[in-house]
């Protein structure tokens, strides 16, 4: 009797600390949210590893293709991931814990390109193939605008800057990011035409209520000082 009264008591009083914060990331990484091998760099990195210096919880990030997110959910390899409430694997399973930032794609173009509206917007513009982007932007393609398609966000940054079109359409962070690693002022190019922006929360399992508890009191206090994390993220491998 003593030896069951005594296990009930050690789990009762185990500590939060004793479970890990498992959260997913794409394989491929995420510039400059997450990156580099094991996903070990980036402004959510550094986030997670202020959430375990604070909580005492070990928590790491676990690269993952996309596709196999909820898998790896349904099968006990992560238990939480940063996504928008629109794109969160297992909604109904998962606890959402912020905002914690807001991911914003907003318009860039040349100097002295005209940016009052997106009906100002015309010549050419250079787009990730196979993204979505608003209606606001996809009904000038092909009527006011000639769009040049790349595999990826580095891509089009490239010709954009080697003036092969007017416009682009990227992350806000993800560009300045990559034009400060180029030594590039990102300002010449900002407009104020946002495309689309979404709420970026961290998903959570519902199963993992200690885990819950701890990130409510965490980021409720917690805020990203993204312009003073840019400049300190190391070079990325590629």
């Amino acid at each position: 009797m003593r030896v069951v009264l005594f296990i009930i008591t050690v789990f009762w009083f185990f500590p939060v600390s004793s479970q890990t914060l498992q959260v997913m990331g794409s394989n491929e990484g995420f510039l400059p949210f997450y990156y580099g091998k094991g996903l070990n760099e980036g402004i959510l990195v550094d986030v997670i590893k202020d959430f375990s210096m604070e909580t005492g919880i070990e928590a790491q990030f676990r690269p993952m293709a996309r596709k196999r997110q909820v898998w790896a959910l349904q099968r006990g390899l992560a238990n939480a991931v940063f996504a928008s409430p629109l794109w969160m694997p297992l909604p109904d399973q998962m606890h959402a814990v912020g905002p914690v930032l807001t991911w914003r794609d907003r318009v860039f173009a040349q100097p002295g390109m005209p940016t009052d509206s997106f009906d100002d917007v015309s010549g050419s513009i250079c787009l990730r193939r196979w993204f979505i982007y608003s209606d606001q932007l996809e009904r000038r393609i092909g009527t006011h605008l000639v769009c040049h398609d790349g595999y990826n966000t580095q891509q089009i940054l490239l010709m954009f800057l080697r003036k092969r079109c007017d416009y682009i359409v990227m992350n806000e962070t993800e560009f300045r990011f990559l034009t400060l690693m180029g030594g590039i002022d990102p300002e010449r190019y900002r407009t104020e035409l946002i495309d689309s922006e979404w709420p970026v929360y961290l998903g959570i399992l519902k199963t993992e209520t200690a885990l819950i508890e701890a990130a409510e009191g965490f980021f409720s206090n917690y805020s990203i000082d993204v312009e003073a994390l840019l400049p300190e993220l190391p070079r990325p491998d590629r």
